[in-house]
């Protein structure tokens, strides 16, 4: 039995990409109801849940119970009303193989589309890869995840980057107050990823730049790796920007160096299509995707912290060839790296 309503199910609020890829989707003539899970449940939850791998297991276990049964219980309440064909889950936004199995039993095609690889031990998400070996089809963009997925037996893959929306990240004239807020001849905008591996190799890449105007926006996350680099302190803004925030800082600023968390392993960011777009010249940690993605003369990466130190300092120095290679890479961005270009391939596909 077929059904007219396709869901998406997010999970991200400041970008929330999964509203982008909603778009894309109606584009494509779909008509989508786009439901992020944190709207099911009090807000101050969803702080807590941040917190509850620290208690004792049993006591987290209960909690996170839960938790996830209000997220799980409201969308089985609601699957009745819109009765969709296809549903697409951002990771696994909490929902438990038990509820994917209800929505594949009651007619609907589950795909799950990563933004995280299910293989990483990431402790707010236990059933993560349970949920994902449960889904009919999986979108992965990183092909480092691809080998774990296929020993697994996983389902159908589709390797697709992230892409973006250029109706949120756009070059345009900033407003006076907004260049007083965010000018800058480097930015970075980002979580801080509390004091462990991912937090501390970010840092460690970002303290190679403190000492030129760099402005570094994040959130309260930082303030724990901070007592470590002490040197970026005097860059961090505690400020938490949402897309149209990020948007317009990438417009006010000439150089986006972007360093990825240690679950990436070929993948590419979404910030560095999303900078692309914007018009901002992007740095960007050599992953191998990228020479899948990009042409050699529509981006420019760095494998080291010296070399991104390098880098940062020629391009400051070379306006002309740094405003003619962030062209060229939006131009490339804008031609096959939408979300409305990628979703169509994806759909063909399932």
């Amino acid at each position: 039995m077929q059904h007219e309503t396709t869901w998406v199910l997010g999970e991200q609020e400041l970008g929330p990409f999964e509203k982008y890829f909603s778009r894309a989707l109606e584009k494509c003539g779909h008509s989508v109801s786009y439901v992020n899970i944190h709207s099911l449940y009090p807000g101050y939850w969803k702080r807590a849940n941040n917190y509850f791998h620290r208690f004792p297991r049993r006591i987290d276990n209960s909690l996170r119970a839960k938790y996830i049964s209000v997220v799980n219980s409201n969308l089985i309440k609601d699957y009745d009303r819109d009765r969709p064909s296809l549903i697409f889950i951002y990771n696994d936004c909490l929902i438990t193989p038990d509820t994917i199995s209800f929505f594949k039993k009651s007619g609907s095609t589950v795909v799950t589309f990563l933004g995280d690889d299910p293989g990483y031990l990431l402790p707010g998400k236990k059933t993560f890869l349970l949920t994902v070996l449960a889904s009919d089809a999986i979108i992965v963009p990183d092909t480092g995840w691809i080998p774990g997925l296929k020993m697994l037996d996983a389902r159908k893959i589709i390797f697709s980057p992230i892409g973006t929306d250029p109706t949120v990240f756009f070059p345009f004239v900033p407003s006076e107050k907004e260049v007083q807020s965010y000018s800058s001849d480097i930015i970075f905008i980002g979580t801080g990823y509390f004091l462990n591996s991912w937090g501390i190799k970010r840092a460690e890449v970002l303290s190679v730049l403190s000492d030129l105007d760099f402005k570094l926006f994040g959130d309260n996350l930082w303030l724990e790796v901070l007592e470590y680099f002490p040197e970026l302190k005097r860059n961090f803004i505690n400020n938490r920007l949402n897309a149209n925030e990020v948007n317009a800082a990438c417009n006010c600023s000439k150089i986006y160096p972007v360093t990825v968390n240690s679950g990436v392993v070929n993948g590419v960011s979404t910030r560095v299509f999303d900078g692309m777009a914007s018009g901002i010249f992007v740095i960007a940690e050599y992953k191998s995707d990228l020479d899948i993605l990009f042409e050699k003369d529509e981006i420019v990466s760095f494998k080291s912290k010296s070399e991104l130190r390098k880098l940062a300092e020629y391009y400051l120095s070379n306006e002309t060839e740094r405003l003619e290679m962030a062209a060229i890479s939006r131009e490339r961005i804008l031609r096959d790296y939408t979300l409305e270009a990628l979703v169509p391939k994806i759909l063909e596909q399932l």
